[in-house]
Parts: C-alpha cells; sequence; structure tokens
C-alpha cells in the first residue's frame, strides 16, 4: 500500500469513528437499506423471468396467439425467452471490423489510455481525484456497430427471430477478438510531470469486440408480430437480453445474488443498529455527564460565594485565639464539624477541600494512634464553635 493509500485509509477511519462511531452506524445503515433494495429488486427479476415461457423458435407465432388471447389479440407485448443462433437478417449485411476481420453483426472498439502515478521526486502530487476514484483519469473512447440481425434455430429453418436493439441497456455477450497494448512515448511535457508527481499516459489498450456471425446465445424480452417472423425487443424490467446463459442458468444466478443480496442486508442491519445504539448510549452518558458537571459547578459557586462571606465576616472578628485557627489553613476561624466525628477544625473553604478527595478524613485522624478502618466524615456542617459546647 502506498503513502497516499495509508493516509486515506487513516482519514476514511477516522471519519467513520467520529461522533462515537455514529457515522460509521449510519453509513452501514445506507449499505443495509441499498442492499435490502436490491434484493428487493431481484426477487422482482427472478420472478419475471421465472414466469417468462420458455419456447423454440418456431412456436413463437403460436405462443403469441395462445397468450395474447388469440384472434387479433397477438399484438400485445408478452415476455418470453429464446435462444437460437445468430444470423444476418435477410438481404441484410455483415460487418467486418479492421482489427480481427472476423464476420460479425455487432461490433464494439475501445480505446482506453493507461496513467501511471507517481508522487514524484519532491513527494508532490496533484492528482486529487484519484484518491477515491483512480479510474476517472483512465481515458475511454468507444465505438459502437450493429446491423440488423436475426436468431435462427439451425435444425429448424421454418422461422426467425428479429433482434431489436434499440433502447437497450443490457450488457452483450461481446467475444474479445483484438487486443493490443501500444506504449506511448515520452515527451518533454511528460518528464515535467513526473517531476510534480502528476500521473502521466504510459500506453493506449485498444480492443474490439464482436458478436460473431453463428453464436448461440439466449435472448429474453417483449416479443411481438413482426410481418411475417415475431420482433423480441429488451425488458428494462430484468438484467438479461442476450445472455450466453440458458434460461435455467439466469434463475440460478439471480437467486444466488437474491440471497447474497438478503444476508448482507440482514447482517448490515444489525450491525447498524449495534453502532447506533452504542453511540446513543455514549451521547447520553456525554449529556449526563455535562448535566452533573455543570450543576456541581453552580455548586461550588454558591458555596465559594458563601466562603467569600464567612471569610469577609472572619476580618471584621479580629484577633483570634490558636484554637480558633483552621489546623489546615492556619488563617481562618474554624467553623466546619465533620460528622459523624464531630470534630470541629476546619474553617469551611478547607473543609470543601478535605469533601471533595478521593478518600476523605478528618484531619484528627491524620494521627496513626487515632486512625479507624471506617471513615469518619460524610458530610460537612457549618457552625460557630460555641454552637458545639
Amino acid at each position: 500500500m502506498s503513502a497516499r493509500d495509508r493516509e486515506t485509509a487513516v482519514a476514511l477511519a477516522r471519519l467513520a469513528a467520529a461522533l462515537d462511531g455514529a457515522v460509521l452506524g449510519l453509513g452501514t445503515a445506507a449499505l443495509a437499506v441499498a442492499s435490502w433494495v436490491k434484493y428487493l429488486a431481484a426477487s422482482g427479476q427472478l420472478r419475471r423471468i421465472a414466469s417468462a415461457p420458455a419456447a423454440a423458435i418456431p412456436d413463437l407465432r403460436s405462443l403469441l396467439a395462445e397468450y395474447g388471447g388469440g384472434g387479433g389479440g397477438g399484438d400485445q407485448p408478452i415476455l418470453a425467452a429464446v435462444r437460437g443462433h445468430v444470423r444476418a437478417s435477410p438481404r441484410g449485411k455483415y460487418l467486418v471490423p479492421p482489427g480481427s476481420g472476423e464476420h460479425c453483426v455487432v461490433a464494439k472498439h475501445t480505446q482506453l489510455c493507461l496513467f501511471n502515478e507517481w508522487r514524484g521526486i519532491f513527494g508532490w502530487t496533484f492528482d486529487l481525484h484519484a484518491l477515491f476514484f483512480k479510474s476517472i483519469k483512465e481515458q475511454i473512447i468507444t465505438s459502437f456497430r450493429w446491423v440488423p440481425f436475426v436468431l435462427v434455430d439451425p435444425e429448424n429453418m421454418t422461422g426467425m427471430v428479429h433482434v431489436k436493439l434499440d433502447r437497450a441497456m443490457q450488457p452483450l455477450p461481446l467475444t474479445t477478438v483484438y487486443h493490443k497494448l501500444t506504449p506511448v512515448d515520452s515527451t518533454p511535457y511528460t518528464l515535467f510531470q513526473t517531476i510534480i508527481g502528476n500521473g502521466y499516459p504510459i500506453a493506449l489498450l485498444d480492443e474490439e469486440k464482436i458478436l460473431p456471425v453463428g453464436k448461440e446465445i439466449t435472448a429474453i424480452g417483449y416479443i411481438r408480430p413482426h410481418k411475417a417472423s415475431v420482433e423480441i425487443s429488451s425488458c428494462p424490467e430484468i438484467p438479461f437480453f442476450l445472455s450466453d446463459l440458458t434460461k435455467d442458468e439466469m434463475e440460478a444466478e439471480l437467486s444466488s445474488r437474491a440471497k447474497t443480496l438478503f444476508w448482507a442486508s440482514v447482517v448490515l442491519g444489525t450491525m447498524s443498529v449495534c453502532l447506533l445504539g452504542f453511540a446513543t448510549y455514549r451521547s447520553w452518558k456525554k449529556i449526563k455527564e455535562r448535566r452533573e458537571a455543570r450543576q456541581a459547578q453552580e455548586v461550588f459557586r454558591q458555596t465559594t460565594d458563601e466562603v467569600t462571606d464567612d471569610q469577609s465576616s472572619d476580618e471584621e472578628a479580629g484577633e483570634m485565639g490558636d484554637g480558633q485557627l483552621c489546623v489546615i489553613c492556619l488563617r481562618k476561624r474554624r467553623k466546619a464539624a465533620f460528622i459523624p466525628c464531630g470534630h470541629l477544625v476546619c474553617c469551611c473553604k478547607c473543609a470543601l477541600i478535605v469533601e471533595r478527595q478521593f478518600d476523605p478524613l478528618c484531619p484528627m485522624l491524620l494521627d496513626v494512634s487515632l486512625i479507624t478502618p471506617r471513615h469518619c466524615m460524610v458530610t460537612l456542617i457549618v457552625c460557630e464553635p460555641e454552637d458545639l459546647n
């Protein structure tokens, strides 16, 4: 892992742990919701594909008449699956890509510019997008060509199915027939990019994919009457249109995907509930501690005001004897008595300091001979010396 990747991982970990894990809990909850939505979509797609009838190419006309109610109702589109071999349309043309020279009906040419990412000799980089999306720098140029084609059954050439690729968003079962990596020559500008650490192009990847004539594929979509034959178009609610898989293999793949998404949503949902519960408990505990701290500060402020008043009254009292001075500060009058021992040996301020200690004990018990196992101070009372006589 590079230094930049480590820095990114540390930043993401700090962000996830922010607010006592609440950010990580919300992110996990979002993933759980997204997984559940995908599970519902995959389940719906599985039901649609499972309900679609699989028919041979010569039987599609009768299938339209049966599901469409027959007798003029055959124009209604029906979701069905059919398997056949690729052929060009009657009196149609083939495509011959320059890279492979093979006959095909669909040709896709992709040119990918590959970049090298280096931090440079000074460790600088201006590649902010690559911190999260490194593929953004890869420039892709794609050309897509196709000609009308049909699916036929080699064993029974009495019928054909015209394939309509317009507005089809599903991936196609293309075969890679040409693959070439061409290095890019260095330029003076490349040297400058290397010094500052910016990515620079190193190669061009040319790739050519085709749908060859004679390939056996499965088409699943809406079928409609088309002149003397049948036309099939894509169904946007399902993830397949033209595929190498059979109908049973499509159902098995969608079933496995639905199970994975279901359990992923359950696990992520449980984790998000635990994380959010922990974050809520920590937040409630912090709020409680802050409230108690504010209350303690208020009590301390009030007590300090009382101590200030007592100090002013002590200053007005004039000189006192040694037996009336606080045993801790030796400056103020004794006014605080400890309970349950009853010793009147401290002023109010020093008594409050003793009370807030972790193991509060009466100052008179500091003598080893008077130490007892039991604490001899629980609360404080403020009184005048003559009140204890």
